[in-house]
């Protein structure tokens, strides 16, 4: 009896003792963990699992926002039997709650294996996104009203060498020596780490062959030869709307919405097609806008591409469907090349975030919208006068937000605010804004005006603004909230100052 009284107290000792250090057991677990989530020497980076681990945990934490779907299989997948090899999966987020037809903003990265900053910014954004709706303004209206596509790694086969290849010191500083291409084996038997294809030339729109299967810009035996490329292609036909009638020398249908953007490392450019041939586009200078707008703020220039490129995802998103697609490759040589090191990643990422909002509100008209004013430092106020709470919006409307400004630049001529519904969707009602010197007369103007809220009921409310040219070709709006309440309350709605609220996501 004493000797099992004494092991039925050793026992709750033990238990005890195993109770208090469990968390300091697991602790040290999750710490040996984290230390592999991101790649050697890059801190800023993290690994293929990662990425693939905490984009697929976004669509479980925010199922009304997100979905991590399958599109397709690698080359080592497919030709394996998926014993091996990865599945291509697309991040996509919008409001599952909002109907009718949104615009799309696909946005891609890693169609080259070794471009490690384009997949981490793509991955920031989403987060970025996400981490922001419900609170952020802006952030809720652009998820409310349109999809966002996100394909992280078009090329994990070549992304997990090239991380080995990090791990042993092969790819060097800048990434020079680090794969690009897909792994299909067939392309270069008699030089395994010279194989693959280049899937950037592998779509369907003017595809060439003609290279050797053991270089680096060999293109596939055929268009859409890769399942890579295939899947992408088939992905981006099932998400775009058709907007030009197949031959890419015609114009586009008007009302064309959505944009495409292939991020990709390096060369600090926005670059639009055609990539196939020197022959101007039959939009290059909406192209050359919307390049221009986006660049505003990075070390990016808007420009056309230095080279010839057959078989690009651009040409074909632009050419067959009339969709606007950019190239941005991000980082400079003396940033790390292909390896954009972590503290310019850093630096740089508040400003890529911009960009991409800014894409994000260019989709709705991709081809007018980057030409006409912006709206920056928008906000609404409030306050109580005689027991009635009158609202208050001021908002800046800017026509020289452009990497290389216009000479001259148009001046705002005007600007509306509507309650609930875009401008620009049926049954908005328009109010004016009024500048506040008075005059219409600059390429900046501050606005103001009282809200006319008398025929809202209680509760929250959308306000949306947006400024125009002389001509009419509106601008990028902006949104912020009201809250109508029964009793007026003497508070102030949370200000939305421009592009200056959206702050960096940093690593765990």
């Amino acid at each position: 009896m004493l000797k099992s009284r004494r092991f039925w107290i050793a026992g709750v000792l033990v238990l005890i003792v195993f109770t208090l250090c469990f968390p300091l057991f697991t602790l040290r677990e999750s710490s040996a963990h984290e230390a592999f989530d991101t790649l050697p020497d890059f801190p800023c980076y993290r690994t293929l699992d990662t990425v693939f681990s905490d984009a697929a945990s976004l669509a479980i934490n925010h199922p009304n926002l997100a979905e991590w779907l399958d599109i397709g299989d690698s080359w080592i997948k497919q030709n394996s039997g998926g014993t091996s090899g990865y599945d291509l999966n697309i991040l996509k987020l919008t409001n599952k709650n909002t109907s009718g037809i949104k615009p799309v903003l696909f946005v891609m990265s890693a169609l080259h294996a070794r471009d490690l900053a384009p997949v981490e910014l793509n991955l920031h954004f989403a987060e970025h996104l996400l981490s922001g709706y419900g609170s952020n303004p802006e952030i809720t209206w652009l998820l409310d009203e349109t999809e966002i596509h996100f394909l992280l790694v078009a090329n994990p086969d070549g992304r997990a060498v090239v991380e080995e290849q990090i791990a042993s010191g092969w790819a060097g500083a800048d990434g020079m020596n680090a794969r690009m291409k897909n792994l299909n084996a067939t392309t270069c038997p008699t030089q395994p780490s010279n194989t693959g294809t280049d899937l950037r030339r592998n779509f369907s729109v003017e595809w060439a062959g003609g290279y050797s299967g053991c270089t680096n810009i060999y293109s596939g035996t055929y268009a859409l030869s890769e399942p890579e490329s295939s899947s992408i292609q088939a992905y981006l036909d099932d998400i775009f709307l058709d907007y030009r009638d197949g031959d890419p020398s015609k114009p586009v249908h008007t009302g064309a919405m959505s944009l495409f953007l292939n991020i990709e490392s390096y060369g600090d450019t926005i670059t639009y097609p055609f990539y196939y041939t020197d022959s101007p586009a039959p939009e290059e200078a909406e192209l050359y806008i919307l390049a221009n707008k986006l660049a505003y703020d990075l070390d990016a220039f808007p420009d056309n591409p230095d080279a010839l490129l057959h078989g690009t995802p651009e040409d074909y998103v632009y050419g067959e469907l009339g969709i606007p697609a950019l190239a941005y490759a991000i980082g400079g040589s003396s940033e790390g090349q292909y390896f954009m090191n972590c503290w310019d990643f850093d630096h740089d990422l508040n400003a890529n975030l911009n960009m991409l909002i800014r894409a994000a509100k260019a989709s709705f008209a991709p081809y007018s919208l980057p030409a006409g004013p912006e709206i920056t430092s928008f906000s609404i106020q409030s306050d109580l006068e005689n027991r009635q709470t009158n609202w208050f919006l001021s908002a800046i409307a800017k026509n020289n937000l452009y990497k290389l400004p216009l000479a001259p630049s148009p001046i705002v001529a005007s600007a509306v605010y509507s309650f609930d519904l875009a401008p620009w969707q049926e049954g908005a009602v328009l109010h004016d804004l009024q500048p506040e010197d008075g005059f219409w007369d600059e390429a900046e103007e501050a606005l103001f005006a009282e809200l006319d809220v008398s025929t809202l009921q209680p509760g929250q409310h959308r306000v949306y603004v947006q400024a125009a040219l002389v001509n009419g070709t509106s601008g990028l709006a902006s949104a912020g909230t009201i809250t109508i309440t029964l009793e007026p309350l003497p508070t102030s709605t949370p200000i939305v100052d421009g592009y200056d609220n959206y702050l960096p996501i940093i690593n765990k």
